[in-house]
């Protein structure tokens, strides 16, 4: 996942989720809400590091099967996520 353009196909992070929610744009609008305070920023930031872990276990796991593509489509990853919450 290194070295590609930064876009909602190599980093499903940038995207609109189910929650409405952009984990990557939420984290940096806290920080420079907080002037860079990442403290008072660390729920935004550790979910935007979990969403990223998230995605990248899955690219590792499809990239092992030689399941292409590595990263799931923007549909397919909807339906993988509302899985996962509703495991929880």
């Amino acid at each position: 996942m290194s070295g590609e353009p930064m876009n909602s196909d190599s980093n499903p992070c940038l995207e609109v989720s189910f929650l409405d929610t952009i984990e990557q744009r939420i984290s940096l609008k806290c920080l420079q809400n907080n002037y860079g305070d990442h403290k008072k920023c660390e729920p935004q930031i550790e979910n935007y590091k979990d969403c990223k872990t998230f995605w990248y276990n899955i690219y590792k796991e499809r990239k092992r099967n030689n399941t292409k593509p590595y990263l799931p489509s923007k549909e397919e990853r909807m339906k993988m996520k509302q899985e996962y919450i509703n495991q929880l």
